[in-house]
């Protein structure tokens, strides 16, 4: 456990236990913590409990950490309130966030069910802002076969758009990208941009070319997973390029699809050392996805590890990192500009443009001391 000498403290609330980091949402949790503390800012953690157990390294890296189970009530299905905020009900919470006067950020709009308590009056409370959820579920929805898991995400989506007004009983709105900076600002007036939390610290990805395109992501979440099938039927199915596809937990059917194409290769279940090799050997990364909200932690380990990247205007619209990256939309796009970068050395002038833009937007450092001055606004002496 941290020491408690530190005179910033803040409470954290997050919709999971945020370690092993092995996801996006739960990177930016987990490194965000590490990133505050750099900045001689406490954390007092608290965690909702499905699926992961206790953490040591998090207790070493936390003040204290609260652990609370989330009640995973099929009934609540039935509640007007959106499902992933109503399960993270729980009393202890709120009981253990009036011990103090400490700032409270509330990580995602799943943890919020306690942001308007009245017993929270006069709390300097913030919300990181992960996605326009209402968005991100509608494109759950669009991109799942299964018609009840598909009339779950409909529902949830027009439930979690009538619950984010909720956000103006913020102080501010840590959000994830200058896109969506922009929306919760004119929606709410209280959002400020801070930027990704994540482990791949600025690199230097090797000059000249690699061997191979490579296209990696979560395939366990339908969109992931149809975006990749898209790729590879549409695209890569037209070229003899090795190709390497790389991810957690592939489906059968993009197993299948990787295995009819002889030039393609399968890598499922990549460690994270295995998987930034993946990409710092390849010439060109391809990124695809359908939602438009958000920052994908994807987007920036190809720009931390890698060479040319070649991206969809989801993965890129509204990141502030556009310049950074070749946009697709056609397949004969994607063709074409795969082409032309394969032939195309990556020069240490490119190098040095992505760092300076990556250490600007993405820079665990600088996020956390965004997030110190946002508190400062409303406690001076923080």
């Amino acid at each position: 456990m941290e020491s408690a000498s530190s005179k910033r403290i803040v409470h954290l609330v997050s919709f999971n236990i945020p370690y092993p980091p092995d996801y996006g949402g739960i990177m930016d949790v987990f490194y965000k913590i590490s990133a505050l503390k750099r900045q001689d800012v406490g954390v007092i953690l608290h965690c909702f409990s499905y699926g992961r157990g206790r953490s040591r390294t998090l207790e070493r890296e936390c003040l204290k950490v609260h652990y609370y189970r989330r009640e995973l009530n099929l009934f609540h299905i039935f509640r007007k309130e959106p499902f992933i905020v109503v399960s993270r009900r729980n009393e202890m919470l709120l009981r253990n966030l009036l011990t103090d006067i400490h700032p409270i950020i509330f990580e995602g709009l799943h943890t919020t069910w306690f942001l308007c308590h009245k017993a929270l009056e006069g709390r300097i409370k913030m919300v990181r802002t992960h996605n326009i959820e209402h968005v991100y579920y509608r494109n759950l929805a669009l991109n799942e076969n299964n018609p009840l898991r598909r009339l779950y995400f409909n529902t949830e989506a027009r439930k979690l758009e009538r619950y984010e007004p909720k956000l103006a009983g913020a102080n501010s709105l840590l959000s994830i990208s200058p896109g969506d900076t922009e929306y919760f600002r004119s929606k709410y007036g209280n959002a400020v941009f801070v930027g990704p939390f994540h482990p791949a610290e600025v690199s230097f990805p090797d000059n000249g070319r690699g061997d191979y395109v490579l296209m990696h992501g979560d395939f366990s979440t339908a969109e992931n997973n149809a975006a990749a099938l898209h790729i590879l039927k549409e695209v890569v199915s037209h070229w003899k390029y090795r190709t390497v596809i790389a991810g957690k937990r592939p489906s059968a059917e993009l197993s299948d699809a990787a295995s009819s194409l002889r030039h393609v290769k399968l890598v499922p279940n990549p460690s994270m050392t295995q998987m930034n090799e993946l990409i710092a050997n390849a010439q060109v990364c391809l990124l695809n996805a359908s939602n438009p909200t958000g920052m994908k932690l994807k987007l920036i380990n190809a720009l931390t590890f890698g060479r040319h990247v070649v991206a969809s205007p989801a993965i890129v619209s509204g990141t502030g990192l556009e310049e950074l990256c070749h946009e697709a939309i056609s397949p004969g796009e994607w063709i074409s500009l795969t082409d032309s970068l394969m032939k195309e050395d990556f020069t240490s002038d490119m190098r040095a443009r992505r760092n300076l833009l990556l250490k600007e937007i993405a820079d665990n450092d600088n996020n956390a001391k965004r997030i110190v001055e946002a508190i400062k606004s409303y406690i001076p002496e923080f």
